[in-house]
């Protein structure tokens, strides 16, 4: 049986390179450098779905709320028309956050081990409480970069397996935001790449000397049948769109 499909509204990518979108359910990493639009990829997915009817969540570790609000403004997107159906847990502050919120709950412990297990038991706790009470079907975290220095995982592939097993259990369609590894740590990123059921790669293509242009590529999409050659992406009057990358 044929899972239903998540649109990224991303004017020739969805039919023409996801032969009609995201599979339902799926975990994908969004990755790139500095500069590639990859956040507002992300919450441009879940805007434009909210305003369509799917609820989504957008996580935020890097930056807070506020300056999240009037960066997708400057895009032409506006927020206040999907408050409800899409809002932003800001988790900006990190650990110290993180703890404030375990210390509420009275989990923490004097052991480092237990106080990091509270510390990931509580981000889960609350994203569970949102999804029972918003109901959402598109989770973005912002990013898997940020949620890795503030849980400072120990054994990195046990914990990222689980963390990514525990996605799928949500039952929702995740964005994981992520920045590209530099080549020496290039293994270390393996992990989150092997376990992720979808990858869309962006990158900045030098075109002359003093010009660049954006590219995204669909590098894996479990159960579809993607076209991975490159595009170039666009944004224009508040609209993502892809052409051929023309070399």
């Amino acid at each position: 049986m044929a899972r239903a499909l998540v649109k990224t509204h991303i004017r020739g990518f969805d039919d023409d390179v996801l032969r009609g979108g995201i599979p339902q359910g799926h975990v994908i990493l969004i990755r790139g450098a500095s500069g590639t639009m990859k956040s507002s990829l992300a919450y441009y997915v879940l805007y434009h779905n909210a305003l369509a009817g799917v609820p989504g969540l957008y996580v935020t570790l890097e930056q807070s709320a506020g300056s999240l609000l009037e960066h997708v403004a400057s895009l032409g997107l506006k927020a206040t028309s999907v408050s409800e159906a899409l809002p932003i847990l800001d988790l900006s502050r990190g650990r110290e956050h993180l703890e404030e919120m375990v210390a509420k709950v009275g989990a923490m412990t004097e052991a480092t081990a237990s106080r990091d297990q509270a510390l990931l038991a509580v981000l889960k706790g609350k994203i569970l409480e949102l999804r029972k009470k918003r109901n959402f079907e598109l989770l973005a975290l912002d990013s898997w970069d940020a949620l890795e220095l503030v849980l400072e995982f120990r054994d990195r592939r046990v914990e990222t397996f689980g963390f990514f097993e525990w996605l799928r259990d949500l039952g929702v369609t995740s964005l994981l935001i992520s920045e590209e590894p530099p080549l020496e740590g290039r293994t270390t990123a393996l992990e989150e790449e092997f376990l992720a059921d979808g990858i869309l790669h962006l990158r900045l293509e030098p075109v002359t000397d003093v010009a660049y242009q954006r590219r995204v590529q669909c590098v894996k999409m479990r159960s579809v049948n993607q076209d991975s050659d490159d595009r170039t992406l666009l944004f224009e009057n508040g609209r993502f769109e892809v052409a051929r990358a023309i070399g």
